[in-house]
């Protein structure tokens, strides 16, 4: 369904105009992953309309060490996105409150994301809690395909990496085009 233009003495239809609202997608549960890079499906998962133009805000919520720290991607096979993302840039010895360099980037479609941790190294399960933001918009096919956020450890280790759930980790998505 296309988000149509309207015109005077047109009947308008409910479908027609909640194509239009904003969609929240929340990750319910903690998803932790151990010693691996492969990136694996998070619960923001949804079906996009086909042949539509969508902007997205989403607010990811993680716990990471030093060692591990996060990294995420988009597994959508019909769907091209332009990201703009922020993630914490840890550096040695720095603490959850100390200031640290920021990364900021508008990856290639593809590209995963990083973002760092700061719990010591062997702080099983971290327990500091870390935001990174991924934001833009993203067109889509003809097809029928899910879009889905994928996390990892950016760096194999045996510390976890956690994603956030609980209502902490959400996607806010529109339909615009």
């Amino acid at each position: 369904m296309s988000i149509p233009q309207w015109f005077a003495g047109q009947a308008l239809l409910a479908d027609d105009m909640n194509a239009r609202n904003p969609k929240l997608i929340t990750q319910q549960n903690d998803q932790t992953v151990t010693t691996s890079t492969t990136l694996v499906n998070s619960e923001i998962t949804f079906v996009p309309e086909p042949n539509a133009v969508y902007q997205y805000w989403l607010y990811i919520s993680y716990s990471a060490t030093v060692n591990s720290d996060l990294r995420w991607a988009w597994a959508a096979a019909g769907a091209t996105l332009a990201s703009f993302t922020i993630g914490y840039a840890a550096t040695a010895g720095s603490g959850v409150n100390t200031g640290s360099d920021v990364i900021m980037r508008r990856p290639g479609n593809t590209t995963a994301r990083a973002a760092g941790g700061t719990d010591t190294a062997g702080t099983t399960p971290p327990v500091n809690f870390h935001s990174a933001y991924d934001l833009g918009t993203f067109v889509t096919d003809g097809t029928l395909s899910s879009v889905t956020l994928q996390f990892a450890q950016n760096t194999s280790h045996a510390d976890q990496t956690i994603l956030r759930g609980g209502n902490q980790t959400r996607m806010i998505y529109a339909r615009i085009g």
